[in-house]
């Protein structure tokens, strides 16, 4: 599993961009989890390409960031960022 920061998580055309390559891809992006801790709030979204799942999450103080399997993961951050280095941190997990 790999997690890659796309930028601010209240940057609105980033997010634009991200669901414009989800539909491009054949895919479907969808608001499932909402959570508030104090200041802090973090949103959860499913993304289901025909190539597999992955999520995307909108966390205060972190940004939107991509998780799931690396190929997938960083195909479509690519694709999301053309222009960008990409800021990985790969964790275990299922």
């Amino acid at each position: 599993m790999i997690q890659v920061v796309l930028g601010s998580e209240s940057d609105d055309e980033l997010f634009e961009r991200l669901n414009a390559e989800v539909c491009a891809l054949g895919g479907t992006i969808a608001d499932t989890e909402w959570v508030l801790g104090g200041c802090q709030e973090v949103t959860i979204y499913k993304i289901r390409l025909p190539s597999g799942e992955l999520e995307a999450v909108a966390e205060t103080y972190v940004g939107l960031f991509l998780r799931g399997e690396v190929a997938q993961v960083t195909a479509l951050a690519q694709r999301v960022m053309p222009n960008k280095s990409l800021q990985s941190a790969a964790y275990g997990g299922g």
